[in-house]
Parts: C-alpha cells; structure tokens; sequence
C-alpha cells in the first residue's frame, strides 16, 4: 500500500511539473510576437495568442480602428523577405509574406466578423532590426513550424 501511493505521489509531482514547461515557451513566444510586431517586449496592447497549436493570432491594427488575425503556421517563410523603406534617414523595415491558404484576416471591433481576407501580407517590423530578426526566428524556426502540424506521413 505504500509503494502504491508513494509511485501515486510520483505520478502526481511529473504531472504537475509537466504544465510548467507550456506557459515558459507561451512566454518566449509572446514576447517574440510582442517584440516582431510592436517593437516592445512588454507592449500595452499587444498580439493575443488565440490559437497556441496553429498560432493563430489576433492583435489590434495600428493604423485603423478594427483587428488582425494572422494565421502564423500559414506563412511560407522560405519565399518571405524582409525589406527597407526609408522615411527619411530612419529605415522601416517591413516582412512580406504569402501562403497557399489566407494568412491575414481582418476584423471588425468584435473580433470576430471577418472584413476581408488576403493570401499575402507586408507586415510592419518597428523595432531594432537585430532583434527583430532573433523574434522572427523564435517565432518561425523554433514555435511556428509549417511542418510542425504535419504527420510524419
């Protein structure tokens, strides 16, 4: 009877510990949004994950009053580049990206009803370009694989 409810503690501490390892990549991963499409590690109003397996996200738009979803795990990021505008003497730097299946959805206030949807998207990049770059490899290389929701077969 005691080595049933000490391997039942065991069992009982493993699973407790398990979630613990979820929140800290969520974290890695909401940071790395939050720095990619904000600039800001900590932003006041920042993307929300809404789908963590299909990273699916919603964040406010920055310059008109509604939402955008992007569809993360959609983006064909080997055909996406990363280009510089300039305003000024200050470059802006700025992803573009397209998918096979609609990437980018944008959203009426209740963050629901659809407006319009694209299979392609510039996605502007306001911070520090290195660290942009380290967000964007966060995200696409490590947390939002293409074949990451695939089967082996």
């Amino acid at each position: 009877m005691t080595h049933a409810l000490t391997v039942t503690f065991a069992l009982m501490l493993c699973a407790a510990s398990l979630p613990a390892q979820a929140p800290a990549d969520d974290n890695v991963l909401q940071q790395a949004l939050n720095y990619a499409l904000t600039g800001k590690i900590d932003p006041d109003i920042g993307p929300t994950v809404v789908d963590r397996k299909s990273c699916i996200i919603v964040m406010p738009d920055p310059k008109f009053k509604r939402y955008i979803r992007y569809y993360l795990s959609r983006f064909k990021m080997d055909a996406a580049s990363i280009n510089k505008i300039y305003s000024g003497t200050q470059p802006h730097y700025v992803l573009d990206v397209e998918g096979d299946d609609i990437i980018v959805e944008y959203l009426e206030l209740d963050k629901t009803t659809v407006v319009q949807g694209f299979k392609s998207a510039h996605i502007s990049l306001p911070g520090n370009f290195d660290q942009t770059q380290k967000a964007l490899r966060i995200i696409f290389a490590e947390q939002c694989r293409k074949d990451k929701e695939k089967g082996p077969f």
